[in-house]
């Protein structure tokens, strides 16, 4: 595991891209976020209570929220978590 913390928009973007990810939200929440990986009906069964989101409302929420994201760099690796920071 190579763990790295990740906070400009575009590396958040593409480490979520390349996993092929989906950005959600907990319904009726602003701050609690998740990236949401495998097929709409593993994931959706995964986090019942998650929405998908677009990558902006997520990048918006980890801003409001002051959330970084920690991330396994190595190639196909979905282990991350949201971090709050000062």
């Amino acid at each position: 595991m190579s763990l790295r913390i990740i906070i400009k928009a575009d590396q958040i973007r593409n480490w979520i891209k390349e996993r092929r990810g989906t950005p959600a939200r907990r319904r009726n929440t602003d701050a609690d976020v998740a990236v949401l990986f495998g097929d709409d009906k593993s994931a959706a069964a995964d986090k019942p209570d998650y929405e998908p989101v677009s990558i902006d409302d997520l990048l918006e929420a980890m801003r409001f929220n002051h959330l970084v994201l920690l991330v396994d760099q190595e190639a196909g690796n979905t282990y991350h978590r949201f971090i709050q920071h000062g």
